[in-house]
């Protein structure tokens, strides 16, 4: 049967490993009044059925905030494409004016030669 006693150095009661330390690292002579308990349950199941708890409460969590994220997502994407698309369009429109322009005097020159000092 499993035991359990007081840990001085938890400054509770703990369980209590075979040699009569505390299942924490600390020392047997740290641990009084130590008893057998009587688990109604199989500790090994209880810590099971706890994760699987939180598992399934998670996987909740992250389906409900994908669907909550879904719209966004989709909303996003619609946004780059037709910004992707204006750009095109721009830059398009952008070249054709660059292409059959004749450059006029009052444009600016060109830079000056860098000096090699």
């Amino acid at each position: 049967m499993p035991k359990a006693g007081w840990c001085a150095e938890c400054g509770a009661y703990s369980w209590v490993a075979e040699d009569g330390s505390c299942v924490k690292g600390h020392d047997a002579s740290q641990v009084s009044q130590v008893y057998e308990t009587e688990p109604s349950r199989d500790l090994l199941e209880e810590a099971l059925e706890a994760a699987e708890l939180a598992a399934e409460r998670a996987g909740e969590a992250l389906k409900q905030a994908w669907e909550e994220a879904k719209p966004s997502l989709v909303q996003a994407g619609w946004t780059a494409e037709k910004a992707a698309e204006e750009l095109g369009e721009g830059l398009k429109r952008f070249s054709e004016v660059i292409a059959g322009r004749t450059p006029q005097a009052s444009d600016p020159g060109p830079p000056p030669p860098k000096s090699g000092k």
